[in-house]
């Protein structure tokens, strides 16, 4: 495993009619919709981390603490900025910024845990089975 504090990744996003709230379900409104800049978020983590898990290794999204503060329109860009804040053994913490061209319009927290892939699918599999 080659992470440390620090480390920082960003993506970027277009508002579509995909992505905006009404479409999703999340609100009435052609506006970025909170889930796809939660999306936008775990992309981010995830790419962030890409190269630098040991084989065989993943990692799974186990909190978003992420405030959506303002709106963003159809057509306009957002990016997410990451930044791996603090690793305690297989637990990851990410502070978390989403901007349009006029601000902030996201921040908080994200935790994702690193996993065994295999192991965990199996497990995932096997849930309901008696």
């Amino acid at each position: 495993m080659d992470l440390n504090t620090g480390m920082k990744m960003t993506l970027t996003d277009t508002v579509t009619m995909d992505n905006a709230a009404k479409t999703l379900g999340s609100g009435s409104l052609l506006v970025y919709g909170t889930p796809a800049m939660l999306l936008l978020v775990e992309k981010t983590a995830v790419a962030l981390l890409e190269g630098h898990l040991d084989e065989g290794m993943t990692t799974v999204g186990t909190n978003l603490n992420v405030d959506h503060v303002s709106a963003t329109p159809l057509d306009a860009e957002v990016s997410c900025q990451v930044e791996l804040t603090e690793i305690d053994r297989k637990r990851l913490v990410f502070s978390v910024e989403v901007k349009d061209a006029a601000g902030v319009i996201g921040k908080g927290t994200h935790e994702r845990f690193i996993v065994q892939a295999d192991k965990f699918q199996q497990k995932a599999n096997g849930k309901f089975q008696a």
